[in-house]
Protein backbone atom coordinates (compact mmCIF):
# COMPACT_ATOMS: atom_id res chain seq x y z
CA UNK A 1 0.00 0.00 0.00
CA UNK A 2 2.52 2.42 0.96
CA UNK A 3 4.28 1.53 -2.97
CA UNK A 4 1.56 2.14 -4.40
CA UNK A 5 1.09 5.99 -2.55
CA UNK A 6 4.31 6.69 -3.25
CA UNK A 7 4.13 5.89 -7.10
CA UNK A 8 1.27 8.22 -7.23
CA UNK A 9 2.61 10.35 -5.05
CA UNK A 10 5.10 10.93 -7.59
CA UNK A 11 3.36 11.33 -10.31
CA UNK A 12 1.52 13.72 -8.89
CA UNK A 13 4.59 16.15 -7.84
CA UNK A 14 5.64 15.69 -11.91
CA UNK A 15 2.07 16.58 -12.97
CA UNK A 16 2.15 19.82 -10.52
CA UNK A 17 5.97 20.90 -11.67
CA UNK A 18 4.90 20.87 -15.40
CA UNK A 19 2.01 22.71 -14.85
CA UNK A 20 3.93 25.42 -13.15
CA UNK A 21 6.43 25.23 -15.58
CA UNK A 22 3.81 25.87 -18.74
CA UNK A 23 2.33 28.68 -16.17
CA UNK A 24 5.59 30.24 -15.27
CA UNK A 25 6.61 29.99 -19.63
CA UNK A 26 3.17 31.32 -20.47
CA UNK A 27 3.93 34.43 -17.91
CA UNK A 28 7.64 35.11 -19.32
CA UNK A 29 6.15 35.58 -22.88
CA UNK A 30 3.23 37.69 -21.87
CA UNK A 31 6.03 39.84 -20.37
CA UNK A 32 8.43 39.62 -23.22
CA UNK A 33 6.04 40.70 -25.59
CA UNK A 34 4.50 43.56 -23.19
CA UNK A 35 7.99 44.95 -22.75
CA UNK A 36 8.76 44.58 -26.93
CA UNK A 37 5.52 46.54 -27.45
CA UNK A 38 6.53 48.92 -24.51
CA UNK A 39 10.04 50.01 -25.14
CA UNK A 40 11.16 52.26 -21.97
CA UNK A 41 13.72 53.79 -24.88
CA UNK A 42 10.45 55.20 -26.96
CA UNK A 43 8.28 56.20 -23.98
CA UNK A 44 11.20 58.32 -23.04
CA UNK A 45 11.67 59.99 -26.57
CA UNK A 46 7.93 60.59 -27.49
CA UNK A 47 6.89 61.50 -24.06
CA UNK A 48 3.63 63.45 -24.94
CA UNK A 49 3.44 64.74 -21.31
CA UNK A 50 6.53 66.67 -21.62
CA UNK A 51 6.95 69.87 -23.74
CA UNK A 52 9.58 69.95 -26.80
CA UNK A 53 11.72 72.40 -28.30
CA UNK A 54 13.14 72.33 -31.92
CA UNK A 55 16.66 75.11 -31.95
CA UNK A 56 18.08 75.29 -35.18
CA UNK A 57 21.39 77.18 -36.20
CA UNK A 58 21.28 78.24 -39.19
CA UNK A 59 24.79 79.97 -40.75
CA UNK A 60 24.71 82.98 -42.99
CA UNK A 61 27.69 83.88 -44.79
CA UNK A 62 28.72 87.70 -45.33
CA UNK A 63 30.81 87.11 -48.31
CA UNK A 64 27.25 85.68 -50.10
CA UNK A 65 24.92 88.14 -47.98
CA UNK A 66 25.55 91.66 -47.36
CA UNK A 67 23.91 93.23 -44.38
CA UNK A 68 21.28 94.70 -46.02
CA UNK A 69 19.80 91.09 -46.66
CA UNK A 70 20.21 89.67 -43.40
CA UNK A 71 18.62 93.42 -41.99
CA UNK A 72 15.80 92.13 -44.66
CA UNK A 73 15.03 89.39 -42.44
CA UNK A 74 14.03 91.45 -39.43
CA UNK A 75 11.07 92.66 -41.31
CA UNK A 76 8.83 89.44 -41.00
CA UNK A 77 10.17 89.22 -37.05
CA UNK A 78 8.27 91.29 -34.42
CA UNK A 79 10.71 92.50 -31.69
CA UNK A 80 7.73 94.79 -29.97
CA UNK A 81 6.06 91.89 -28.11
CA UNK A 82 9.13 91.73 -25.49
CA UNK A 83 9.45 94.29 -22.77
CA UNK A 84 11.78 97.06 -24.05
CA UNK A 85 13.50 96.97 -20.99
CA UNK A 86 14.83 93.60 -21.59
CA UNK A 87 15.43 94.31 -25.36
CA UNK A 88 17.56 97.77 -24.48
CA UNK A 89 19.87 95.05 -22.13
CA UNK A 90 20.46 93.09 -24.65
CA UNK A 91 21.42 95.59 -27.35
CA UNK A 92 23.69 96.94 -25.09
CA UNK A 93 25.19 93.57 -25.07
CA UNK A 94 25.02 93.07 -28.83
CA UNK A 95 22.20 90.49 -28.12
CA UNK A 96 18.67 90.65 -30.59
CA UNK A 97 15.30 88.54 -30.32
CA UNK A 98 11.70 88.62 -32.02
CA UNK A 99 9.16 86.18 -32.76
CA UNK A 100 8.81 85.29 -36.65
CA UNK A 101 5.05 86.38 -37.71
CA UNK A 102 5.55 85.53 -41.13
CA UNK A 103 7.07 82.35 -40.90
CA UNK A 104 6.64 80.59 -44.72
CA UNK A 105 8.32 84.12 -45.98
CA UNK A 106 10.90 84.55 -43.42
CA UNK A 107 11.90 81.07 -44.04
CA UNK A 108 12.39 81.37 -48.28
CA UNK A 109 14.11 84.63 -47.24
CA UNK A 110 16.85 82.39 -45.25
CA UNK A 111 17.13 79.92 -47.31
CA UNK A 112 18.50 81.60 -49.97
CA UNK A 113 21.02 83.50 -47.68
CA UNK A 114 21.97 79.82 -46.34
CA UNK A 115 24.73 78.55 -48.42
CA UNK A 116 24.69 75.11 -49.77
CA UNK A 117 27.02 72.46 -48.71
CA UNK A 118 28.38 69.49 -49.79
CA UNK A 119 28.81 66.31 -47.86
CA UNK A 120 31.82 66.82 -46.53
CA UNK A 121 31.16 70.34 -45.65
CA UNK A 122 28.24 69.56 -44.26
CA UNK A 123 29.53 66.61 -42.00
CA UNK A 124 32.72 68.67 -40.60
CA UNK A 125 30.04 71.75 -39.67
CA UNK A 126 28.03 69.29 -37.95
CA UNK A 127 31.21 68.10 -35.90
CA UNK A 128 32.02 71.58 -35.35
CA UNK A 129 35.66 71.12 -37.53
CA UNK A 130 35.36 73.76 -40.08
CA UNK A 131 32.62 76.38 -37.83
CA UNK A 132 33.13 77.61 -33.87
CA UNK A 133 29.12 78.58 -34.20
CA UNK A 134 26.91 75.35 -33.44
CA UNK A 135 25.17 74.01 -36.70
CA UNK A 136 22.46 71.97 -37.45
CA UNK A 137 18.48 70.95 -35.93
CA UNK A 138 18.37 69.64 -32.93
CA UNK A 139 14.76 68.36 -30.81
CA UNK A 140 14.66 68.89 -27.08
CA UNK A 141 12.35 67.92 -24.78
CA UNK A 142 11.90 70.14 -21.53
CA UNK A 143 10.37 68.69 -18.29
CA UNK A 144 8.72 72.13 -16.13
CA UNK A 145 11.68 73.32 -14.23
CA UNK A 146 14.57 71.33 -15.27
CA UNK A 147 17.47 73.27 -16.41
CA UNK A 148 19.27 72.13 -19.43
CA UNK A 149 22.18 73.71 -21.16
CA UNK A 150 22.48 74.80 -24.61
CA UNK A 151 25.60 75.56 -26.01
CA UNK A 152 26.06 77.88 -29.06
CA UNK A 153 29.15 77.85 -29.87
CA UNK A 154 32.31 75.43 -29.57
CA UNK A 155 34.88 76.18 -26.42
CA UNK A 156 37.22 78.80 -27.04
CA UNK A 157 40.70 77.52 -26.40
CA UNK A 158 42.89 79.69 -24.16
CA UNK A 159 42.20 83.10 -22.36
CA UNK A 160 39.94 85.58 -23.63
CA UNK A 161 38.40 88.96 -22.85
CA UNK A 162 34.58 88.52 -22.10
CA UNK A 163 32.77 92.61 -21.46
CA UNK A 164 29.11 92.68 -21.01
CA UNK A 165 26.93 95.69 -19.85
CA UNK A 166 25.02 95.13 -16.90
CA UNK A 167 23.26 97.98 -14.36
CA UNK A 168 24.52 100.55 -16.48
CA UNK A 169 28.48 99.54 -16.42
CA UNK A 170 30.31 97.99 -18.21
CA UNK A 171 32.26 94.60 -16.77
CA UNK A 172 35.31 92.49 -17.87
CA UNK A 173 36.83 89.07 -17.14
CA UNK A 174 39.53 87.26 -18.69
CA UNK A 175 38.36 83.67 -19.05
CA UNK A 176 39.99 80.70 -19.31
CA UNK A 177 38.58 78.50 -22.49
CA UNK A 178 34.83 79.86 -22.02
CA UNK A 179 32.15 77.93 -23.16
CA UNK A 180 29.15 80.34 -24.13
CA UNK A 181 25.14 78.69 -23.54
CA UNK A 182 21.94 79.44 -22.96
CA UNK A 183 20.84 78.02 -19.64
CA UNK A 184 16.81 76.66 -20.24
CA UNK A 185 14.21 76.25 -18.35
CA UNK A 186 10.32 75.51 -18.97
CA UNK A 187 7.22 76.19 -17.34
CA UNK A 188 3.33 76.58 -18.07
CA UNK A 189 2.46 79.59 -19.41
CA UNK A 190 -0.69 81.99 -17.62
CA UNK A 191 -3.21 81.10 -20.47
CA UNK A 192 -4.18 77.59 -20.98
CA UNK A 193 -1.96 75.96 -24.38
CA UNK A 194 0.82 78.35 -23.60
CA UNK A 195 5.15 77.61 -22.70
CA UNK A 196 6.96 79.47 -20.59
CA UNK A 197 10.25 79.16 -22.05
CA UNK A 198 13.09 80.99 -19.98
CA UNK A 199 16.52 81.48 -21.49
CA UNK A 200 19.69 82.59 -19.51
CA UNK A 201 23.01 83.73 -21.63
CA UNK A 202 25.48 81.62 -19.72
CA UNK A 203 29.65 81.87 -19.91
CA UNK A 204 31.39 78.61 -18.07
CA UNK A 205 35.16 78.59 -17.50
CA UNK A 206 38.11 77.00 -16.20
CA UNK A 207 38.89 73.40 -14.93
CA UNK A 208 36.85 71.19 -13.54
CA UNK A 209 35.50 71.03 -10.19
CA UNK A 210 34.08 68.85 -7.63
CA UNK A 211 31.19 70.44 -6.33
CA UNK A 212 27.91 68.65 -3.46
CA UNK A 213 25.14 68.79 -5.75
CA UNK A 214 21.76 68.11 -3.92
CA UNK A 215 19.54 65.34 -5.45
CA UNK A 216 15.95 63.75 -4.67
CA UNK A 217 16.87 61.51 -2.33
CA UNK A 218 20.61 62.39 -1.30
CA UNK A 219 23.37 64.59 -1.75
CA UNK A 220 26.06 63.87 -4.55
CA UNK A 221 29.34 64.66 -5.98
CA UNK A 222 29.01 66.57 -9.45
CA UNK A 223 31.78 67.80 -11.66
CA UNK A 224 31.60 71.08 -13.27
CA UNK A 225 33.18 74.29 -14.32
CA UNK A 226 32.91 78.00 -12.93
CA UNK A 227 29.71 79.92 -14.50
CA UNK A 228 29.10 83.01 -15.33
CA UNK A 229 25.53 83.73 -15.47
CA UNK A 230 23.93 87.01 -16.33
CA UNK A 231 20.21 86.99 -14.74
CA UNK A 232 19.92 91.05 -15.79
CA UNK A 233 19.53 89.97 -19.64
CA UNK A 234 17.39 86.45 -19.39
CA UNK A 235 14.97 85.85 -22.27
CA UNK A 236 11.62 84.85 -21.87
CA UNK A 237 9.92 83.20 -24.73
CA UNK A 238 5.72 82.42 -24.33
CA UNK A 239 4.00 81.26 -26.82
CA UNK A 240 1.53 78.86 -28.12
CA UNK A 241 2.38 75.57 -29.93
CA UNK A 242 3.98 76.40 -33.45
CA UNK A 243 5.74 79.74 -32.71
CA UNK A 244 9.11 80.52 -33.87
CA UNK A 245 11.50 83.13 -32.94
CA UNK A 246 14.96 84.48 -33.07
CA UNK A 247 18.14 85.45 -31.15
CA UNK A 248 20.64 86.83 -32.58
CA UNK A 249 23.08 89.43 -32.41
CA UNK A 250 23.14 92.85 -33.69
CA UNK A 251 24.89 93.64 -37.04
CA UNK A 252 27.58 95.44 -35.08
CA UNK A 253 29.33 92.75 -34.24
CA UNK A 254 29.74 93.44 -30.19
CA UNK A 255 29.82 92.34 -26.63
CA UNK A 256 28.25 89.18 -26.27
CA UNK A 257 26.42 88.86 -29.32
CA UNK A 258 29.66 89.17 -30.98
CA UNK A 259 31.13 86.06 -29.25
CA UNK A 260 27.52 84.03 -29.24
CA UNK A 261 26.71 84.41 -32.75
CA UNK A 262 30.04 85.04 -34.86
CA UNK A 263 32.46 82.94 -35.60
CA UNK A 264 35.49 82.05 -38.38
CA UNK A 265 34.76 79.41 -41.10
CA UNK A 266 37.91 77.45 -41.79
CA UNK A 267 38.40 79.21 -44.78
CA UNK A 268 38.99 82.34 -42.70
CA UNK A 269 35.68 84.08 -44.35
CA UNK A 270 32.87 85.70 -41.14
CA UNK A 271 29.33 83.53 -40.47
CA UNK A 272 26.64 84.78 -38.81
CA UNK A 273 24.52 82.71 -37.20
CA UNK A 274 20.86 83.11 -36.54
CA UNK A 275 19.33 80.75 -33.90
CA UNK A 276 15.52 79.42 -34.71
CA UNK A 277 13.75 78.11 -31.32
CA UNK A 278 10.14 76.66 -32.30
CA UNK A 279 7.76 75.57 -29.52
CA UNK A 280 7.49 72.62 -31.62
CA UNK A 281 5.10 70.73 -28.69
CA UNK A 282 3.10 71.55 -25.70
CA UNK A 283 1.76 69.25 -23.41
CA UNK A 284 -2.31 69.54 -22.69
CA UNK A 285 -4.51 67.91 -19.79
CA UNK A 286 -5.80 65.01 -21.97
CA UNK A 287 -1.44 64.18 -22.49
CA UNK A 288 -1.30 63.71 -18.76
CA UNK A 289 -4.02 61.14 -18.47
Amino acid sequence: MRRIDGYHWIHFVAFVSSVIAVAGCATWSDRTAATEDKSPLTTLTNDARVAAVEVEFVPILLSESPADRIQSLWQWIDETGFDPQIRGKLSENGLRIGRVIEQDRFRSRLQEMTPVLDEVESFLAKASVSTESSHGKQRIQMQFGRRKELPVRSPTRGNEVTLVRLSGETIGQTLEDPQFLFAMTATGGRASGELRLQLRPEIQHGSMKQTWVGADTAMRIDQRRSAWSFEELEIDLTGKQGDLFVISSQEQRSGLGRQMFWGTMADGSMQHTLMLVELAHIPTSVDNL
